[in-house]
């Protein structure tokens, strides 16, 4: 029952962000733009998108063989399958199916290959953070940010206080931080948490108690990159890498298209599509990834032309599916 309403609550998310952002659009204009695009360059775009896949599967390498030894190719099986979830699953499913298909390729327990999952999460967010962090001092608004009301279709265009984006933009790297802390403080204080899950979970039962802290023991265990900084740091490394590789992406895209945009504008395009896919959403982040690359262009680009700009959020959705779809499947049906 939850599943289901999982996926009905992403279906609606979806929908909702397609049907607000695409109403009213000039379809004739958006098959204009994309008839004008330079190929050449769009092919140019899949080099860095490539290397992006790569390096994310070498980043996951030296957390995962810090504790358990295995072969890039199960860790790209595990990776390219659990993006293959993400994008026709709802929910994010990915990230559970990725754990569960490492601990099929390798025997680990899944609350251990969940915690290599994890910390790949943690290790991306220091990628994620460098990215906001230029997006975040390259643009920097004096004014309001004014976006059209024809971006969605709205009667008045919606006005974000200059100071409250600079806030938000402040709060997400603060929470960004937060994460990381916690997840050393886990491998730190080990025994210290154990103990504290151990008491509040035997207030309910003894069995429960046992069940909470083997799971949290095995997951704090998956944390053992810690021991490592040379791995830590070739892992953090290879996340600052695989998100400059979107950004590259973009510049060629933008080249494609013909826009001419600010130079941090990729910057705060990857920070933005970050926030929005981040929530459980529609399989293949259907909206959700359209939406924050249409108001960073209209946001950032004097009189952006909202059409072109739909247009070219369909075009760098669309790129990404082939090898996502493609090399998902191949190691379904291989491993």
């Amino acid at each position: 029952m939850k599943k289901h309403l999982q996926a009905i609550v992403g279906l609606a998310i979806g929908g909702v962000l397609v049907w607000v952002l695409f109403r009213g659009t000039d379809w004739a204009e958006v098959g204009r733009a994309i008839q004008g695009i330079h190929w050449g360059w769009m092919a140019l775009a899949h080099i860095p998108l490539g290397a992006a896949f790569v390096f994310r599967i070498i980043r996951w390498k030296y957390i995962v063989n810090s504790a358990t030894p295995t072969s890039l190719r199960n860790l790209a099986s595990a990776t390219q399958i659990g993006f293959l979830a993400n994008f026709t699953l709802p929910g994010r499913a990915g990230e559970a199916i990725r754990a569960l298909v490492l601990t099929r390729l390798t025997g680990a327990p899944f609350s251990k290959t969940f915690a290599y999952v994890a910390l790949d999460r943690v290790t991306d967010l220091f990628g994620l953070i460098a990215v906001m962090l230029v997006a975040i001092f390259a643009y920097q608004p004096l004014d309001d940010v004014i976006i059209p009301a024809a971006t969605f279709g709205f009667s008045n265009d919606f006005v974000f206080p200059a100071a409250r984006y600079r806030q938000g933009a402040y709060s997400m790297g603060l929470f960004m931080f937060s994460i990381i802390g916690a997840f050393v403080m886990l491998y730190l204080k080990r025994d210290f948490f154990v103990a504290i899950v151990d008491r509040i979970a035997g207030i309910f039962s003894k069995k429960l108690a046992e069940i909470c802290t083997r799971l949290l023991s095995q997951f704090a265990d998956g944390l053992e990159v810690f021991k490592s900084p040379r791995d830590m740091f070739l892992s953090i490394f290879f996340s600052m890498l695989t998100w400059f590789m979107p950004i590259l992406m973009f510049y060629c895209a933008f080249e494609a298209f013909d826009i001419e945009v600010p130079w941090y504008t990729p910057f705060v395009m990857q920070s933005l599509l970050a926030v929005f896919i981040a929530v459980p959403g529609a399989p293949g982040f259907v909206g959700q990834f359209h939406v924050p690359i249409v108001i960073t262009l209209v946001m950032v680009v004097s009189g952006m032309n909202i059409d072109v700009a739909k247009a070219f959020a369909i075009v760098i959705h669309l790129i990404q599916l082939p090898p996502v779809f493609a090399l998902g499947i191949y190691f379904l049906v291989t491993d």
